[in-house]
């Protein structure tokens, strides 16, 4: 494979750093790597330039390579995982937002981690955070000291992955539930895995165990009658009674170990959120004593808060925090890294909390008390134009003061959804966007004027 239209001043390493810790280090223009390949083999040598979003990275051979003084791009789709050999120390980000005492409960400080790769073979180990991205998995495995070592395993080669203990093993360890309460509920849940329709419909209340018998004669005159259909045509099910009763019966089989400790009345709903955070090794917020700053509700507007399902929390330690009530997707992080133009920390809070947040802090919907930041952003005096330029290249977004990772096309979409928004609730916003289809790169210059 040939090296993909890069000049040398666009080498770029961009390795993903954990939610909740960064590094201070400057990136490096090569990184010393050890590549394995799925066909066995083992290379040595530099990444020049590498992404975590391309399918591809650039690669310079060590001496004894018959390639040596050659840059080669190595196809993801062929690696079986890559390492980068030099440590590197990763600092907890402080998220104790703005010392607001008994509102976040702090994560494990390492993960468990389980990787089966497409061959069978199996890994574990402990990881000081992670990163899931499509085109792979980024681990941060404790190397001496306070160091950490780098660690990428493209999805190409994973057939299952695990990060954190199974629910199950962190509530007894956290002495929530006995491992006899654990037993029972693992035993409720294979039961409901394993029950049958006529079982599922007797036990629910739907049909009688004659109502059963007679529907599997009629089955037998009917061998192509499936169950539901002789229960409705022998007149003891209605097609909306059996819609109804499937439903639950999937729901019911594919019900998680967490939630059937809940129905059992052995764990609470909040502390189940809690030890989810715990093994995903994010922090877990009590919103309903979390005082929001001002600061960070006007870096994101209301109706981006809602379609994404977060709150904004605090400024803290350069970045945005902001809770969420699972593990966010990456274009979610890429979305609101874009809107706030600086790094974003997710933490775990309870789903109804969120919503009871962001009532209490924008108001109900279409009375937001906070103004859309675009507008803010780009304000100068009245009837000043103000200039903002943004670049595309594989798969980020360069501006003119910082760099902000993106996933995919979908999150370009949103940009210009935001900045066509803007235009919309006022003022008159010049948009020109150019394209470079030999480079991948899209330019982006918009310009606002403030006719208030």
């Amino acid at each position: 494979m040939s090296v993909p239209h890069l000049s040398a001043d666009q080498y770029a390493i961009q390795w993903p750093e954990p939610a909740h810790a960064k590094t201070d280090e400057a990136p490096a223009k090569a990184e010393a790597c050890e590549i394995e390949f799925k066909n066995g083999s083992t290379q040595h040598g530099d990444v020049l330039h590498f992404t975590g979003r391309d399918d591809y990275f650039i690669f310079r051979p060590h001496k004894g390579h018959e390639h040596r003084s050659q840059m080669i791009a190595v196809r993801l789709a062929k690696v079986r995982q890559l390492r980068l050999t030099r440590p590197i120390h990763l600092t907890p980000i402080n998220d104790d937002t703005v010392g607001q005492p008994g509102t976040l409960f702090a994560p494990a400080e390492v993960q468990i981690y389980n990787v089966e790769f497409q061959d069978g073979e199996i890994t574990s180990g402990e990881t000081l955070g992670h990163v899931l991205l499509p085109t792979g998995l980024f681990l941060f495995l404790q190397g001496a000291g306070h160091t950490a070592l780098r660690q990428f395993i493209p999805n190409s080669s994973i057939a299952y992955v695990q990060v954190g203990d199974p629910i199950g093993k962190v509530l007894v360890e956290e002495n929530v539930v006995s491992e006899e309460q654990l037993k029972v509920a693992v035993e409720k849940q294979q039961a409901m895995r394993r029950l049958v329709l006529g079982d599922y419909l007797i036990e629910e209340g739907f049909i009688t165990s004659a109502q059963l018998d007679a529907a599997l004669e009629l089955q037998k005159a009917k061998p192509s009658l499936r169950l539901g259909e002789a229960l409705i045509e022998q007149g003891s099910l209605t097609i909306e009674a059996l819609q109804t009763a499937l439903a639950r019966q999937r729901a019911n089989r594919g019900r998680p170990l967490g939630q059937i400790l809940v129905d059992m009345g052995v764990v609470d709903a909040e502390t189940l959120r809690k030890m989810h955070a715990r093994k995903l090794g994010m922090p877990f917020v009590n919103l309903s004593k979390f005082q929001i700053s001002e600061e960070a509700l006007k870096l994101v507007p209301a109706d981006v808060a809602r379609r994404l399902n977060i709150v904004p929390l605090a400024v803290e330690d350069g970045a945005l925090i902001f809770a969420t009530p699972h593990q966010p997707e990456n274009a979610t992080t890429s979305e609101l890294g874009l809107l706030a133009r600086m790094r974003v920390v997710p933490v775990i809070a309870a789903g109804d909390e969120i919503i009871a947040k962001q009532h209490e802090a924008y108001g109900a919907p279409g009375t937001e008390r906070i103004a859309d930041p675009a507008s803010i952003r780009f304000a100068a005096g009245a009837s000043t134009p103000v200039s903002d330029t943004a670049v595309i290249e594989h798969g980020e977004l360069l501006d003119v003061t910082e760099e902000v990772g993106l996933e995919s096309e979908r999150t370009l979409l949103m940009i210009i959804q935001r900045i066509v928004s803007g235009a919309i609730r006022g003022g008159t916003l010049d948009i020109h966007i150019e394209s470079e289809g030999t480079t991948r790169r899209t330019r982006i210059t918009f310009r606002h004027f403030d006719n208030s």
